[in-house]
């Protein structure tokens, strides 16, 4: 059994994860994921192996800074 058929018995989420050996967050994550897939919604797979950009316009160090809106002084 997957995690989603455990879940539609009736499992909660401890009960699963000590069921299958795996942790309390990965099989919310994978209950997602197999409801997502039964919809037919594959937009987490498409995004999957997407870079993170977490930073994508960091100021370098010692550059002159306005501090109160935070954009940078033209000198």
């Amino acid at each position: 059994m997957n995690a989603l058929q455990l879940f539609r018995t009736g499992s909660d989420y401890i009960e699963i994860a000590a069921m299958l050996g795996m942790s309390v967050p990965s099989v919310e994550i994978e209950i997602h994921r197999l409801r997502s897939a039964e919809k037919g919604d594959t937009a987490q797979q498409d995004h999957a192996g997407a870079e993170i950009r977490r930073f994508p316009h960091r100021i370098q160090p010692g550059t002159p800074v306005h501090f109160f809106g935070g954009q940078r002084l033209r000198v």
